[in-house]
């Protein structure tokens, strides 16, 4: 599980970021990805399982062109 922020262009909620946990760094690749090549994935990542939850995990997608930046924060 990695902890991500995301800070997004014209975000609107008082901060401009989204906190996230996520299965994996394919969300991180995938943006160094679009940086370099301007290549956009256009996928689902898998929300990181949460203790005691009772259903499958979630799903959560960003449009990478409105990504300022993405801290990784890895669990400590």
């Amino acid at each position: 599980m990695l902890y991500y922020t995301i800070y997004v262009k014209g975000l609107n909620n008082q901060t401009g970021y989204i906190d996230v946990a996520l299965q994996d760094d394919q969300l991180l690749k995938d943006y160094l990805m679009f940086l370099d090549i301007g290549l956009k994935a256009h996928k689902p990542y898998q929300i990181a399982d949460v203790a005691n939850a009772r259903s499958k995990s979630g799903q959560f997608i960003i449009d990478l062109a409105a990504v300022a930046a993405i801290t990784l924060n890895p669990p400590s």
